[in-house]
């Protein structure tokens, strides 16, 4: 009779689990690092195109020694149609006309007067700026004087309010 030798098993892939388990792991981190990474640098591409916007220099609508009730009410009321002249198109002028309407309401004009109020063009516009004079009619009689820089670019217009004395 011949004797059997038994040989001892191999174990059956112990190592080869390790090894898979070890390689989710690292597949696993390195996404979460590529994503993170990835969010990092969206958010601050976003947050670098957000605009941020400040006050406009020269820009008081209601300085500290006026009457509140002499402010703009909600529903523009006192506000009368732009004037005619200037280099902006419609919406421009109107826009315009709605700020410095009231700016001139906030230094004491009582309404504005579009009709009787002017536009005079300061310099012609050099690459997309130029300055416009307007003067505010009121209805009282008074006028407010203000320089406004136009500045042009590839978003629409800008402009910038500086009262005049």
């Amino acid at each position: 009779m011949e004797a059997q030798i038994l040989q001892p098993e191999k174990p059956t892939g112990t190592n080869r689990n390790i090894f898979i388990i070890a390689g989710v792991i690292i597949v696993l981190c390195c996404s979460g690092l590529a994503l993170a990474s990835l969010g990092f640098y969206a958010y601050k591409s976003y947050s670098s195109h957000i605009s941020q916007t400040g006050p406009i220099e020269g820009f008081t609508p209601i300085p500290p020694n006026v009457d509140s009730s002499t402010a703009l009410p909600e529903n523009n009321s006192l506000i009368d149609e732009a004037p005619t002249g200037g280099l902006g198109n419609d919406i421009l002028r109107n826009d315009t006309w709605k700020a410095i309407s009231a700016v001139a309401i906030g230094r004491g004009c009582n309404k504005p007067i579009g009709a009787k109020s002017t536009i005079e063009v300061l310099q012609q516009p050099d690459n997309g700026i130029w300055f416009e004079k307007w003067t505010v009619a009121c209805q009282s009689g008074d006028s407010y004087a203000f320089k406004v820089q136009f500045i042009l670019d590839n978003t629409g217009a800008t402009y910038n309010i500086t009262p005049l004395p």
